[in-house]
């Protein structure tokens, strides 16, 4: 007779009175995890969540450009005469005082004019020596009744066209002396050579520049910002500058000059601030960051990682302390910051909404809340 599969894997079976016991210790565990689950659907789970209060802090609304130290005073320096440079003293980024000499031309045609001018002079000089000569002659006899009126009269014009004729050769010698100093190049003020347009052995013509020399004194920021940053009705409350560099290195600023034009390749607009006592740190040349607040209101910060979505759009988790249960409130984003979102509508100063542990929230689920930082 074929022996029963039960009895070929596991031998005779036991008599109940010994299976009972095995069975409830396999039994009763699972009755137990089905008594704790149904308890635990009954209970709910209860989320522990960092919240925060809102509170309205001041917002300051800012722009920033990067730009140039430049000069206040510059001027652009050339020679008055023409002629071949034969020296050059000075180079971009050297300092200058007031009536030091920068470069000079071949004086050579200055100098046979002047000593043409100056022969001029005393061939005039000699022709009004015997002008009056002759009139204190003439002057004599016609006192005596020896000449006519009508004689002297020729004698004093004669005198009177002698001093023109020496009061323009003067006036020639003095032009001619000017000409002769223009072939030296001076600075017209202290300050730094920031171009050179010359070299020696080069052939310049009259008011050709020659150098650009920065004035020393005040100092002024140049940039060029976008058209739209100065349409506001009112001016920036503040305006401070700063090394690109060294962002610590600050100053403060006004706005001193908007040019009219646009340059309509990039849309922006030369802007000019005055520096108020500038650091030394900050010279011509630097590189700086323009920094103006617009405006400052109070306005509602919230962390960055507690924005979440409600039908596609921003919101947040709003716990009601009463029930302790949060809800979804959708916001309006006045704009994103580095790490905190600025908020436009949607949140009152005394709300609590969620900071850390949005992933797993629902609308009506109850939470267990620790206090955060909104700030």
């Amino acid at each position: 007779m074929p022996t029963p599969l039960v009895t070929r894997q596991m031998g005779r079976l036991p008599p109940t009175s010994r299976k009972f016991p095995w069975l409830l210790a396999a039994v009763l565990p699972l009755l137990l995890a089905s008594c704790s689950d149904e308890a635990s659907e009954k209970t709910g789970y209860v989320p522990t969540v960092r919240v925060a209060t809102a509170a309205t802090v001041s917002d300051a609304v800012t722009v920033s450009g990067t730009g140039e130290v430049k000069p206040r005073v510059e001027s652009v320096l050339s020679f008055k005469v023409s002629g071949r440079v034969i020296a050059r003293d000075v180079g971009v980024g050297d300092r200058v005082k007031v009536g030091q000499v920068l470069a000079r031309i071949d004086p050579t045609e200055q100098k046979a004019d002047l000593a043409a001018a100056e022969a001029a002079i005393r061939a005039r000089q000699a022709t009004l020596r015997t002008a009056e000569s002759y009139l204190n002659r003439r002057r004599t006899l016609t006192q005596t009744g020896a000449l006519p009126q009508q004689q002297l009269d020729e004698a004093i014009q004669q005198y009177d066209s002698a001093v023109n004729d020496l009061d323009a050769a003067q006036a020639n010698l003095a032009s001619v002396q000017e000409s002769l100093a223009q072939t030296e190049l001076k600075a017209d003020a202290d300050g730094l050579i920031t171009a050179v347009s010359i070299e020696p052995g080069e052939v310049v013509q009259p008011s050709s520049a020659a150098f650009k020399l920065a004035h020393d004194g005040e100092l002024d920021a140049v940039f060029n910002v976008d058209e739209s940053a100065l349409t506001r009705d009112t001016p920036p409350e503040s305006v401070e500058v700063a090394l690109v560099d060294r962002p610590d290195i600050r100053a403060v600023a006004h706005i001193q000059e908007i040019s009219p034009s646009v340059d309509r390749k990039l849309g922006t607009v030369r802007l000019k601030l005055s520096i108020t006592d500038p650091p030394p740190e900050i010279t011509l040349g630097s590189a700086i960051v323009a920094y103006a607040k617009l405006s400052e209101v109070g306005r509602i910060s919230i962390p960055s990682q507690s924005l979440t979505s409600a039908n596609g759009k921003p919101a947040v988790f709003v716990v009601d302390p009463a029930t302790e249960t949060v809800e979804t409130r959708q916001i309006e984003v006045l704009r994103y910051d580095a790490d905190r979102i600025i908020v436009a509508n949607g949140l009152e100063p005394g709300d609590q909404f969620v900071v850390e542990g949005t992933q797993f929230l629902y609308p009506k689920q109850k939470v267990r809340t620790v206090q955060g930082d909104a700030q």
